[in-house]
């Protein structure tokens, strides 16, 4: 056997890191489902994803399941897919106590099983700096997606608090962490595969572990669209295939 890849070793760190992250977040998430501007947010994402009973839909990194459960929950047929097992556990199960039919996948979204045009709408919230290589999944998501699909697709900005710990690459050079994809990165990413951005936005609030943002939207609603893309908790990106027969 081969020495493993630094796309297996970052796949592995980041399986390890979320293996044992899983209890804390689903403990967190599922208090964040019932939190008062959670329906408000759900419905932004089901307009943007232009979603209706009957949509199919892929959660591509779906943690826990909170929001692929929310969606099946409307009547769209949903995939949900995370790279690790004790994730899809627990989202699992959640779907079980619920009675909510999702297919659950354990797998990397730079390689997905799924046939080409399979999806009307495609959620990647705050997943997509957890993968090796971001390019790579785009083109992924794009394969997959239907002509005139929707992608929505989420990452922390520059001063995000999710970003605080990033002085460890530095302390800890063998410590896998995540890719740090910027915003205005991924919008170049997404012009450069074939893609046509349609809106975007930024989320100002805590982080999932409660970490408080020092900027609010009214503090940087006057400022360039970077600097509000760097001040985001999260930045969200909506966006098309510019070419149908790209996902072909």
């Amino acid at each position: 056997m081969g020495k493993p890849t630094a796309y297996d070793q970052f796949l592995a760190g980041m399986r390890d890191v979320w293996s044992a992250r899983a209890e804390e977040w689903d403990i967190r998430a599922e208090a964040n489902r019932t939190a008062p501007d959670r329906r408000a947010d759900l419905d932004r994402t089901s307009a943007a994803l232009r979603l209706e009973p009957g949509s199919r839909m892929l959660d591509a990194g779906c943690g826990t399941g909170q929001f692929a459960l929310e969606f099946a929950a409307r009547g769209c047929i949903v995939t949900a897919i995370d790279v690790t097992p004790a994730m899809i556990e627990r989202a699992r199960a959640h779907g079980t106590e619920r009675q909510l039919e999702v297919e659950w996948r354990v797998g990397d979204l730079s390689t997905l099983a799924d046939p080409a045009a399979s999806y009307d709408a495609i959620l990647a919230r705050v997943s997509l700096q957890f993968v090796p290589n971001p390019w790579t999944a785009l083109q992924e998501l794009r394969r997959v997606i239907r002509p005139g699909g929707r992608l929505y697709v989420s990452v922390p900005g520059a001063l995000s608090p999710i970003y605080r710990d990033r002085w460890r690459r530095f302390a800890f050079p063998d410590e896998v962490l995540p890719n740090g994809i910027m915003p205005w990165e991924l919008e170049t990413l997404l012009q450069n595969d074939g893609w046509t951005v349609l809106d975007g936005w930024g989320e100002f609030g805590t982080d999932m572990r409660g970490n408080q943002n020092a900027l609010s939207a009214d503090d940087v609603g006057s400022l360039d669209l970077r600097l509000q893309q760097a001040a985001a908790t999260i930045w969200t990106v909506v966006a098309r295939p510019s070419d149908p027969a790209a996902t072909a």
